[in-house]
Formats: structure tokens, sequence, C-alpha cells
């Protein structure tokens, strides 16, 4: 699950809550600010303040921005062509695989 707030994409586990990843898109007097959010498969888009972000959705990673120059600061609106209900399905079983293949490396570290 994804939450967007005060310029901050936060991304928790559906099943317990645990908290995965956080990144802060910018920094500053900007904290206030709103984030439009949308996600595909792989990738997590939001913008704020007048910037558009590209994110991991496993890792939060940072992958590349848009300043968006010209297009002011408002609030933006996101959309992903294609199927998205395909694409959450494709998406949240590869983040339920990708938690079992992590649970399952943890308990092999722990033994």
């Amino acid at each position: 699950m994804l939450v967007a707030t005060k310029c901050t994409v936060l991304a928790f586990d559906r099943e317990t809550g645990v908290r995965r990843w956080e990144t802060a898109l910018k920094s500053g007097w900007t904290k206030q600010d709103f984030v439009s959010l949308v996600a595909d498969d792989r990738r997590v888009y939001a913008t704020t303040f007048g910037e558009l972000f590209c994110l991991d959705l496993f890792t939060g990673s940072l992958l590349w921005t848009d300043k968006l120059e010209g297009m002011g600061y408002g609030i933006a609106s996101l959309a992903l062509p294609g199927s998205i209900p395909a694409r959450v399905a494709g998406g949240a079983e590869h983040m339920r695989r990708a938690e079992e293949e992590r649970r399952r490396s943890n308990n092999n570290q722990q033994q």
C-alpha cells in the first residue's frame, strides 16, 4: 500500500502494516505540499510542488525526475494508460512474491 503526504511517499505491507520504505520527494519549506500519486507494477509516479518523480515500487529509490518547467506549482493529476486493474493485480502478485522471498532470506540469516 502506498501513502503520499507532505512531499513524501511511504510504502506499507498490506498484511502487517509494517513500513517498507519512505522517500522524501522534496525538502525544506515545501513539506506541507500535497502529493499526487499513481503506481503500476514496477514504478511509483508522484508529483508535488511542480515536479514529477519516478520511484522504484519495491525500494522507493528515485529513478528519475522532471521539473515540469513552465507548468507552475499547482496540484497535478496523474494517469497511466492501459488496464489499471490488470497492472494492480500483477503488481500485487509481484509484491507478494518479493515479500515471501524477503521472509525466507531473513529466516535463513537468523538460523
